[in-house]
């Protein structure tokens, strides 16, 4: 036939031996890569025969190797197990049948059995086909042989009936109306979308059980609770936080907080009220070291708990896990360190007790009480409350709880009712516990076998003692003395200061007669003690004050003379005559007098005596009078050696 040039003999394929066509389109497919010659080979679509011949000359697999399945992951093994679950009895036992058909091939392979034996002989037994036993084997690959019924269930008819059509805007109704926190019913929700469907044309709805299988598939749990109950409850579906309490040293960490006792009491001065408990306990052995009882939660509950707590422990922490509560929150116990109340620490604020000891806060999450690890030993104390001894007091946790016989009238005393917790303190610091790194032994043991290798500050009788006094920040009157609660206070060492505050007044509300501490931050300054007042016609007190004064002016008058004389001592006055010549070699200009200030340390405690204090003073005197003297005559003979120079050069 005619073609490009000249004539041409074209010959069909078709005609031409198997052998030449996979040739020729072997030479058609050539690419650099296989998967490449693959794609051109399934492009051509050739016969069956034909292409598998020319993929084998090629050398090629016409078919990419199969993903091996990897086993059931946790959502798709939940989901198989639904589906199995909706299966009635009769397609398990068919799954069962085949499972444990395939259990008979695995146990002929794992024999060293021929494959292809082995296969037909578990079809046989099994009576099926072996293309069957295949088919079932390829299902279960790689899956664990305990999932197998799960695969083997067959499709048919576990999807149930299909489900009634619903609106889409129905099915938003009915969402928005039950997913709403007043918590209607689902009943009642549907009965009013039904009155909602015939004056908007949505159609009939489906039966209740039918909208509440919708909403457990399409609705997740956790947006329901969400919804319909808040955050609150929504937090409480995740797991709670789990800590390792082997990694906290002893007294490393307290942990404090009060509670109000569900029982009536009657107090010494005869008030009947629920008593507040405060406790302090050691978080790594769970040991409760000290409390104290009041009438409410407040600053001085604080500092006598604490001071309990550090009494019978002999011990200092090194941080606090504290409530949020403003008696924690004070600056009288936490002044100097940031809180929810106290964002920023000015400099001049008045330093709390924990800033004195050198102890860290930690702030407990307000609202949550998993942070705090008292929350749970306040089961104990509530099992307290609940002595028959005490029926009749209990009040019970809530309104709810109150039982018929609970009578204010029945308050028991006080003392009773803290006997009865000691009591049962004891017991639980003998007692063991379950809990994380306790091992079943007691928080007694515990503690006692922790301390054995631990380094612990111990705290001092001034710093025991701290924790009972009351702060103020306080500014000194004209007379140079501090007002506190209506008493005044004045020692000579606040008659010194050059200013007059503010300055951090630390008392005992209790005892008016201890003298107040006074302190500048956190550097102690001195304690004033209480001047008492004299009666009006007292002449003996009237001549002790007086000489008290005069014992004061004088010793303040001998400190200014002798501050007087040194600095005339320090004045160059100019040399009378001639000016002197230059000094010789040899001559070592004078150098002036250096006067050491004596500096001795205060032994705190009680103010020494005006008395006292004037006989030190005089002792400062003499000494600082003689190095005045020494000096004076040194510039006396300097001086007379100038003049003679002087005269010898002229």
């Amino acid at each position: 036939m005619p073609g490009m040039g000249g004539s041409e003999y074209r010959i069909s394929l078709d005609s031409l031996p198997a052998d030449a066509q996979a040739r020729y389109w072997r030479e058609q497919i050539k690419a650099p890569t296989a998967a490449e010659q693959r794609a051109r080979l399934e492009a051509l679509n050739l016969e069956e025969q034909l292409a598998r011949q020319v993929a084998r000359e090629a050398g090629i697999r016409r078919r990419e190797d199969p993903i091996e399945p990897l086993p059931l992951n946790p959502a798709e093994w939940r989901e198989a197990r639904e589906r199995w679950e909706r299966l009635p009895r009769s397609m398990r036992d068919e799954a069962e049948r085949r499972a444990q058909a395939l259990r008979r091939l695995d146990a002929l392979l794992k024999s060293d059995r021929p494959k292809m034996e082995a296969f037909a002989t578990a079809a046989t037994e099994a009576g099926e086909s072996t293309s069957t036993v295949r088919r079932w084997a390829k299902k279960v690959k790689n899956q664990r042989p305990a999932d197998w019924p799960l695969l083997l269930a067959s499709d048919y008819g576990c999807q149930g009936a299909p489900e009634a059509e619903l609106h889409p805007d129905a099915w938003d109704y009915i969402r928005s109306e039950w997913l709403v926190q007043s918590k209607p019913t689902l009943t009642a929700v549907c009965r009013r979308a039904q009155r909602e469907a015939g004056r908007r044309g949505w159609g009939e709805l489906p039966s209740i059980k039918t909208i509440k299988r919708r909403i457990d598939k399409e609705i997740p749990n956790t947006v329901v609770v969400l919804m319909r109950e808040g955050e609150d409850a929504l937090e409480r579906l995740y797991p709670a936080q789990e800590r390792d309490y082997s990694t906290l040293p002893v007294h490393g960490l307290w942990v404090s907080d009060g509670r109000k006792a569900d029982l009536f009491t009657v107090f010494p001065d005869g008030e009947v009220r629920r008593p507040l408990l405060m406790f302090w306990l050691d978080v790594r052995s769970r040991k409760a070291l000290g409390w104290a009882v009041g009438k409410t939660e407040n600053t001085p509950l604080v500092r006598s708990s604490l001071r309990d707590a550090m009494t019978r422990s002999k011990a200092l922490p090194r941080e606090f896990l504290l409530d949020n509560g403003r008696a924690y929150a004070s600056k009288e116990i936490t002044g100097g360190q940031p809180n929810r109340y106290r964002f920023k620490v000015n400099e001049d604020d008045m330093p709390g007790v924990t800033t004195l000891l050198n102890i860290d806060v930690v702030w407990a999450t307000p609202g949550h009480g998993q942070a705090k690890p008292i929350e749970s030993f306040w089961r104990t104390i509530s099992e307290t409350d609940k002595r028959a001894e005490f029926a009749g007091a209990y009040c019970g946790a809530d309104p709810l709880d109150k039982p018929e016989e609970f009578d204010p009238k029945k308050a028991v005393p006080l003392a009773a009712y803290l006997a009865a917790v000691t009591e049962d303190i004891e017991a639980y610091n003998a007692r063991g516990h379950r809990g994380d790194s306790m091992d079943g032994r007691s928080p007694g043991d515990v503690y006692d076998e922790l301390m054995k290798s631990a380094v612990v500050r111990t705290p001092t009788a001034e710093q025991i003692r701290l924790c009972m006094l009351t702060a103020e920040n306080k500014m000194l009157d004209a007379d140079h003395g501090v007002t506190v609660l209506g008493n005044r206070y004045w020692t000579e060492a606040l008659a010194k200061l050059p200013s007059r505050g503010p300055f951090t007044a630390r008392y005992d509300p209790d005892d008016a007669s201890t003298p107040v501490a006074v302190y500048d931050g956190d550097r102690f300054l001195c304690e004033a003690a209480l001047y008492v007042k004299s009666g009006f016609r007292d002449q003996e007190a009237a001549k002790s004050h007086q000489r008290s004064r005069n014992a004061f002016k004088k010793a303040t008058k001998v400190q200014a003379k002798a501050l007087a004389d040194q600095a005339e001592a320090g004045r160059w006055d100019a040399p009378r005559g001639p000016m002197p010549i230059a000094p010789q070699a040899g001559d070592a200009p004078s150098q002036g007098a250096r006067v050491a200030e004596l500096v001795t340390p205060k032994r705190r405690g009680v103010s020494p005596s005006p008395e006292q204090q004037a006989s030190e003073d005089y002792a400062i005197a003499g000494r600082l009078g003689a190095a005045v003297r020494a000096k004076r005559a040194r510039e006396e003979e300097e001086n007379e050696g100038w003049d003679r120079r002087a005269a010898g050069a002229r």
